[in-house]
């Protein structure tokens, strides 16, 4: 069996929490919660080190790609107010600096043992810290995705060092991390995020 859960798991169960928890009121909240919450509850897995840690990597380096092109198109052809928004609470060498110092926090984790770094509490504050000067919008979308990811990944038998550096982890030993609890999260959050979606949307434009 896997020793981590797949990654549409993670993506349709972080997107999910964070769009309960937050529930965004505009349409622009919405999407930076999505396109946020997607890479939030993904990003953890960069330090996978079986053989498959390559593909992992451009996955998620392909949805970052992916969310922000289809945020800059959404504001391009819509104008929703992501732009707005942005000019208002940040600036251009805000988001260079941040998203520099991200990227290296990142390189830092990708090297580090899986379960070790990128899942503990540590990076999940330095992140969001960082997430927050990039964007202090962004933070609880972000924030709720990844805790999401150590969540789960806590349901299996490899423990997470979630106190990292010490060699303290946590395994609540209920399921394998591949398999039928697998595609049940998925399914399940997939079913959330869903209806949550169609209810925003119907209380934006018809309440």
């Amino acid at each position: 069996m896997g020793v981590h859960m797949t990654g549409k798991t993670h993506l349709s169960v972080g997107t999910a929490a964070a769009v309960c928890v937050t529930q965004p009121q505009t349409l622009s909240s919405l999407l930076l919660c999505l396109g946020t919450a997607a890479i939030g509850s993904v990003i953890s897995d960069i330090d996978v080190t079986t053989s498959e840690s390559r593909e992992q990597l451009n996955k998620i380096s392909i949805l970052t790609v992916l969310v922000i092109a289809a945020l800059l198109f959404a504001e391009w052809k819509w104008n929703v107010g992501i732009r707005y928004r942005f000019q208002k609470e940040s600036n251009l060498y805000r988001l260079a600096v941040s998203f520099i110092i991200f990227l290296g926090v990142c390189t830092f984790g990708k090297n580090q043992p899986h379960r070790s770094f990128m899942h503990s509490l540590p990076a999940l504050v330095i992140l969001n810290g960082i997430v927050y000067g990039i964007f202090p919008d962004l933070t609880p979308y972000f924030f709720t995705a990844m805790l999401s990811h150590m969540m789960i990944d806590m349901l299996n038998y490899k423990n997470v060092r979630i106190l990292y550096p010490l060699k303290f982890g946590i395994s609540l030993d209920l399921c394998h991390a591949s398999g039928l609890v697998s595609r049940a999260l998925f399914y399940a959050g997939l079913a959330v995020l869903s209806v949550m979606v169609l209810l925003l949307l119907y209380s934006m434009y018809f309440v």
